[in-house]
């Protein structure tokens, strides 16, 4: 792995230099960002902690103490960023572009401290089109209302945060305000896989032969209030199984397969110095994209093969904070619920995806950013997060999950960062 990045790193370099030479124009960016946290008790999540989605449930021991009632302190700088964005030659009234990034917080938990790549993508752009090939974000994850919450949280469970390699049509109506947007995505899956019987894996999507898609319409318009109001609609496609075995140890194939489909509403107002967004999203098995979801698979009687129920959740965040200026407030308000918490299911199912022993999840998250000048900032910020956990109620046959008292984490951070 160590030798795997340092290969990386010069050829990050080496693309700058031979950019300069070939006579593209080219521009390094990224910053240097290291974080202190500390929560209150132990969380779920990844990347030693930093990665954080909720607290971690009550574990009690013989004597009832909670053994989850522990703090964490923790200081990374894994997500230090660099990005190099190329442009060439316009080919005709076409501009052409490519942009690569790539951080440190490793794409799994043995790769943390490693470089790995967020985005590596060719943009293809006319006055009122453009085409994208490669790596970018999830067509959920809108760079528009990007939350201005430190990451790595970036707002999970209730704001998506994924990548996907994908191809991307983009056109406008008018290229001036306003005027109507219209996206078409199908996308891959790669760092970000779905959750199922053999672990988390992109061969569920692969096997089912078909793209992830979305399609996403927006109406922009004002120029000293600037406003747009979007929404989207996703359909998704997994086949875990290619075969399964019976009783006597016999092969069977099935091509069993299930969709999923999810619908968003967002937006962004924008006025002066002061910027508020937000989206609502509702839709199943949304375990990629760092929310509550995935699916339950049950076994059908005489080696019929497996029937699958897609779990998910209905969503709703908002981010307002000043964008301008050495002092910056800003608040985050985050909401989630299960939708198929207290249902009846069979028993024996096998449950794949996050949280469907969660009723529901919240978080209040105010922020202060001190920003002296464009190359130095610093962060402080509180996050209160809640989540109401079930516990499961059974008489073997069939279970479901009734809510229990919720819990909670205080995390604190301290960040500065560096930015060229």
């Amino acid at each position: 792995m160590k030798r795997i990045s340092t290969v990386a790193l010069l050829l990050f370099c080496c693309m700058a230099i031979y950019a300069q030479r070939t006579g593209f124009d080219y521009r390094f960016s990224g910053f240097v960002d290291p974080q202190l946290f500390m929560d209150s008790r132990q969380v779920v999540g990844a990347r030693e902690g930093q990665l954080s989605f909720y607290p971690a449930p009550r574990l009690p021991d013989v004597n009832g103490n909670d053994l989850n009632a522990v703090p964490n302190l923790n200081m990374l700088a894994i997500t230090t960023r660099l990005g190099l964005r190329i442009k060439a030659p316009d080919w005709g009234a076409t501009k052409v572009s490519s942009y690569l990034e790539g951080d440190f917080t490793g794409s799994n938990e043995a790769g943390i401290n490693m470089l790995r790549l967020r985005h590596a993508y060719i943009s293809l752009q006319r006055e009122r089109s453009e085409w994208l090939f490669g790596q970018y974000w999830h067509p959920l994850v809108v760079p528009d209302i990007m939350l201005g919450t430190r990451p790595l949280n970036m707002g999970i469970p209730f704001h998506p945060y994924s990548r996907y390699v994908q191809g991307r049509y983009l056109c406008r109506s008018s290229a001036s305000r306003p005027f109507v947007q219209m996206e078409a995505v199908a996308a891959f899956q790669l760092d970000n896989a779905s959750a199922g019987p053999y672990g988390k894996s992109t061969a569920y999507l692969r096997a089912a032969a078909l793209p992830e898609g979305n399609l996403q319409l927006r109406y922009v318009w004002g120029e000293r209030v600037s406003s747009f109001l979007g929404c989207m609609f996703n359909a998704e496609v997994l086949r875990p199984r290619n075969y399964f075995d019976d009783a006597a140890g016999l092969l069977h194939r099935t091509s069993t397969t299930f969709p999923s489909f999810t619908v968003s509403l967002f937006g962004r107002h924008d006025y002066k110095c002061w910027s508020l967004r937000y989206q609502g999203i509702y839709g199943d098995n949304l375990f990629e994209q760092g929310l509550l979801g995935g699916y339950l698979e049950t076994r059908l009687p005489q080696d019929a093969g497996y029937a699958y129920t897609p779990f998910g959740c209905t969503s709703l965040w908002a981010d307002f904070r000043r964008i301008c200026g050495r002092w910056r407030p800003g608040i985050f308000l985050g909401y989630t619920q299960n939708n198929s918490f207290g249902i009846w299911f069979d028993a024996e199912a096998a449950v794949y995806g996050r949280g469907f022993d969660i009723d529901n999840v919240w978080r209040v998250q105010p922020q202060l950013a001190f920003c002296p000048n464009a190359s130095v900032a610093f962060f402080t910020e509180l996050e209160y997060t809640s989540a109401k956990y079930g516990e499961k109620l059974t008489d073997g046959k069939v279970f479901r999950y009734l809510p229990t008292d919720a819990v909670g984490n205080l995390r604190i951070i301290l960040e500065a960062v560096f930015y060229f």
